[in-house]
């Protein structure tokens, strides 16, 4: 055996030892190294390629077969919208047809539609309305209901969630039982004709694309449907809560005197169409600065959070339910700040200060124009979208024992029967929205829980507040169910005159769940749960002999309140209010308190701010307003009827503040023709300063309606084409005006930063004329200016004022709470004469001021360093979009066609005639001369059809951008497709 001794420098290492696994001991072995053979690697190579191969071929097929699948939708795609486009010539079968019916087409698909018959006239327009425009009919009807989460998935569940709260499909159900016999006949008689179609697509497979692409069936259109289509465009003119809840939460948060120039009720500037215009050369004695409403100076300094401002009105005292009232929920925190401006922005018209749902009209009588008859033109300004929101029509039917001769051409509603704007053989006729305040939001008294909850009544009684199921189905997601609550509110109608007098109960459903944060109960009162109101006496307006009659078919009329003005062809022009308009509180006389026309430019009557403030003379610009006053005239009514209508949540205890009826219609504002043979309206004040009734507290801006005024009064020999000239015009007075003081400030003030492109800017608003055409560039200044000065000067007095805030940057969030109708009004005051009240810290006066939102304003809009090429147009288009089509680019590949019009530069903003922005602008055009009836003119957005593959889905979309319009003739002398419908 042979002996090894150990190696003197190795240790000796015990076995039974233990060791950490992770440490390697002397003995280990040393790890021996293994040359890579060449073949070896030759294999690594080898298998690198072949994953190379494999990852190509992978990446080939599936690009292949993404080719494929998208060849096949394309083909799929436009198989189908070819399939589904309306047949327009031959005969085509609609069962449910007593005699045959002839539709005529013009190059724009406009139908002409003659029948023998009203029903079987009725019954074509729905078949024909439907081959155009079903998809768009079935989502209107969806979205006043709340029903589009089913289709559209979670996106709308906010949504539908809104719609259910406010019970506006509950309000269809209500309105169908009473709607009187002949106007649910005519709804039947078109909803048969709507489903004749949606069967005969169904039978043959060509339904419109959309339907597919969402994997659902229409069902059956109903009479209901038709109204809820109908509270839809009422949902869209009247809803203000939204803002009363917005201006309740910022005042809490500011003094009363700064309120009071916030929110102006009016200007001098307003043309109501029944008031004569002021001759301001007539001397005027001194008259006593006290505004215009009472509601304007009930908040004062150290108003109790919980206390009801308006109970003060009531015989000079605090009413003892005032004084029961929960505190004001305000909005301290920027989330509950974000709810209620989401809760805004679910509304279009309130998404932004220029999307108000508005328009124009206006008539000129037969002295001033060139054919010796009136003239009547109407452009309203609504959301934009694709296809548009309206369809244009001629009908013709003849007279039976039953229903008179129709011969009417115009605009529908798609879903709606007959004619809404347009004029038949001797009357034209065309709207605007008033404004109407026609909401409420009530402070409700709660007690008891669940099933037991009851609410108290104004007599002091309590009832049980009744609960709605609503179940709401989400595609691809989970349902939701709601339980909505509601109160009834006892409408007592003693003063109506051509409504039917007695009780009436309305359900106001309880909105406090779509308010995050609030803890009252909050209720909302809206003429639309009224089902009194919803009425549709389109038949007797559209075969209307003359204007009187026309005003006599619109006695009933609920909503959405209108300005309707008319010409006929006895040379009559006139214009009347329309809408069910609530009395607040009984409908007894008040001695008027206010005993002069609004002072201009008048300052709060509050003493401490009168001591703090002073105008700085010696900054106002070269252009000055009026005088001080309007001339002053005996009122002809020295009394208000009601109380004034409260612009924040009300006590539902308040009787006050309790609706006692409606205005009654022969009471509504109204005049036939005025000496200057011109009436206009624009959605600015029409209340007379010496009306009894209380209309609105929120109008819009009085530009449009001052420039239309301006450009028509005094002239003559006025033809459609100077109508037309002026439905396109671009001047803005209060752009002018801001313009004009901005380079006041610029001129005066010491300038910081980039004096060059400050001193540019001067210059550039010194020259400009006013108009906001596409090239120019002072529209882009005063746009970035009017973005950054609002902030700027609210922001600041939150910090200083308000207690309530935790953190800076809760005064941020509160000053984009701000909104109202005429906050331009309210900015060109502030401006004209700069109040110290308002003027930030660190400003010694209004010029610094205005110089550094300029220079933050061009920063912040990246202008360019040279101002010239700094064009309006390109910076603020015109777009106009497909709800579904255009939320994915891709449709306009795989349809080889345009589903949109893309971002278009045009003129004007939301100040002037032309009123537009980037998805709201006049919705229609439309004229018509009284010595002819073929002598009339309108054009749609877009086009007729709502597909995208028809020569009428944008084939109006460029002459509505470029100010042209098209032949809307009675009698259509142009035909370019004959179908006939046969039983």
């Amino acid at each position: 055996m042979t002996f090894i001794p150990p190696q003197p420098d190795t240790p000796t290492i015990d076995p039974t030892e233990p060791r950490l696994v992770t440490r390697r001991d002397a003995l280990d072995d040393p790890p021996r190294e293994h040359p890579r053979p060449a073949l070896f690697a030759a294999s690594l190579h080898h298998r690198a390629h072949h994953h190379l191969r494999r990852i190509l071929i992978t990446i080939g097929t599936l690009t292949a077969l993404i080719a494929f699948v998208l060849i096949l939708t394309t083909v799929w795609l436009r198989h189908t919208m070819h399939a589904s486009l309306p047949q327009l010539d031959g005969a085509l079968h609609a069962p449910g047809l007593t005699l045959p019916v002839t539709v005529t087409r013009d190059a724009q698909g406009v139908p002409a539609i003659q029948a023998s018959n009203l029903d079987d006239l009725l019954f074509a327009q729905g078949f024909i309305t439907a081959q155009d425009r079903l998809w768009q009919m079935d989502a209107l009807r969806r979205h006043a209901s709340g029903q589009l989460a089913e289709i559209l998935g979670s996106s709308m569940v906010e949504h539908d969630r809104l719609q259910r709260t406010l019970q506006v499909s509950e309000a269809a159900d209500r309105a169908i039982a009473t709607l009187p016999a002949d106007q649910f006949h005519q709804l039947q008689a078109y909803a048969r004709g709507v489903n004749a179609y949606i069967n005969h697509c169904i039978r043959t497979g060509t339904l419109p694309v959309e339907f597919h692409l969402l994997h659902y069936h229409p069902e059956d259109w109903t009479p209901r449907d038709t109204l809820l289509v109908s509270l839809a465009m009422f949902q869209d003119l009247s809803t203000q809560f939204p803002v009363k809840l917005r201006r309740e939460a910022l005042a809490t948060h500011l003094p009363a005197a700064l309120l009071t120039d916030l929110y102006p009720v009016g200007s001098w500037r307003d043309h109501p169409p029944t008031q004569p215009p002021p001759d301001l050369t007539t001397p005027v004695p001194e008259v006593e600065q006290i505004p215009l409403d009472r509601t304007q100076s009930s908040l004062r300094p150290g108003t109790t959070p919980g206390a009801l401002p308006f109970a003060l009105l009531a015989k000079g005292g605090v009413s003892r339910t005032a004084r029961q009232l929960p505190p004001i929920s305000t909005p301290t925190t920027e989330a509950q700040i974000t709810n209620l401006l989401n809760l805004s922005n679910q509304f279009p018209s309130l998404r932004c200060p220029e999307c108000r749902a508005g328009s124009n009209n206006w008539a000129v009588a037969a002295s001033h124009s060139a054919s010796g008859a009136p003239l009547v033109s109407n452009d309203m300004h609504l959301a934009l979208n694709v296809p548009s929101i309206w369809y244009e029509a001629s009908l013709h039917a003849t007279a039976t024992n039953t229903t008179p001769e129709l011969n009417v051409t115009g605009f529908t509603l798609p879903g709606v029967p007959l004619i809404i704007v347009g004029r038949n053989q001797h009357v034209a006729w065309g709207f605007t929205n008033l404004g109407a305040d026609v909401q409420d939001v009530r402070i409700e008294h709660l007690r008891g829980s669940g099933s037991n909850l009851e609410y108290q009544r104004a007599d002091g009684s309590w009832q049980p507040v009744t609960h709605h199921h609503e179940h709401i189905v989400v595609r691809l997601g989970r349902d939701i169910d709601l339980d909505v609550l509601t109160t009834t509110e006892q409408l007592g109608a003693p003063t109506i005159s051509t409504r039917a007098a007695g009780v009436t109960q309305i359900e106001t459903p309880i909105i406090t769940p779509l308010l995050s944060g609030e803890k009252r109960a909050l209720s909302l009162a809206w003429t639309i749960y009224d089902p009194t109101t919803l009425v549709l006496p389109h038949l007797a307006v559209d075969t209307a002999p003359d204007g009187a009659a026309i005003v006599a078919a619109l006695a009933t009329f609920g909503g959405p309140s209108l300005n309707l003005i008319y010409a006929d062809d006895h040379n009559h022009i006139g214009y009347h209010a329309l809408g069910a308009i609530p009395i607040r509180g009984p409908a007894t006389q008040h001695l008027r308190t206010l005993t002069a026309p609004l002072p201009i430019g008048s300052e709060p009557a509050d003493e401490e701010d009168q001591l703090n403030d002073s105008d700085e003379s010696n900054e106002s610009p070269a252009q000055q307003p009026p005088p001080t006053a309007l001339p002053t005239t005996k009122p002809t009514f020295d009394y208000t009827i009601g109380s004034p209508i409260s612009p924040i949540p009300v006590d539902a205890l308040d009787a006050s503040q309790t609706w006692s009826g409606y205005i009654p219609f022969d009471q509504l504002p109204a005049i036939v023709d005025p000496p200057n043979g011109v009436l206009a309206t624009a959605n600015s004040r029409v209340q007379p300063d010496d009306y009894p009734y209380a209309l609105a507290l929120n109008w819009e801006p009085p530009y449009r309606t001052e420039r239309i005024n301006k450009l028509l009064i005094g002239r003559s020999n006025l033809t459609p084409a100077d109508m037309l000239t002026l439905q396109n015009d671009v001047h803005s007075e209060f752009d002018l005006v801001i313009a004009q003081r901005l380079a006041y400030a610029l001129d005066h003030a010491k300038l910081p930063g980039d004096t060059k492109r400050l001193h540019q800017a001067a210059d550039i608003l010194r020259a400009w004329n006013g108009d906001v055409t596409p090239n120019a560039v002072a529209p882009s200044i005063v746009a970035a200016v009017r973005l950054n000065l609002w902030p700027v000067l609210l922001i600041p007095q939150i910090d200083a004022h308000d207690q309530r805030k935790h953190r800076a940057s809760d005064a941020v969030a509160l000053a984009t709470l701000y909104d109202w109708d005429e906050q331009s009004v309210a900015l060109e005051t502030l401006l004209q004469h700069t109040p110290k009240r308002w003027l930030p810290p660190g400003f010694a006066n209004w010029d610094d001021l205005l110089v550094n939102v300029v220079e933050r304003g061009l920063r912040g809009a990246h202008a360019p360093a040279d101002l010239s090429a700094w064009h309006f147009g390109s910076h603020y288009p015109v777009e106009i979009n497909h709800p579904i089509f255009s939320s994915l680019p891709l449709f306009d590949h795989l349809l080889g066609t345009p589903t949109g019009t893309g971002p278009r530069i045009t003129g004007g903003d939301g100040t002037t005639i032309k009123t537009i922005t980037l998805h709201h602008g006049p919705s229609e055009r439309f004229t018509a001369d009284l010595s002819n009836p073929q002598i009339t003119w309108g054009n749609i957005t877009t086009g007729q059809s709502g597909n995208p593959t028809s020569p009428n889905y944008l084939d109006q979309f460029l002459p509505w951008l470029n100010g042209t319009t098209f032949p809307l003739q009675l009698t259509p002398t142009q035909q370019t497709h004959t179908l006939t419908l046969l039983p």
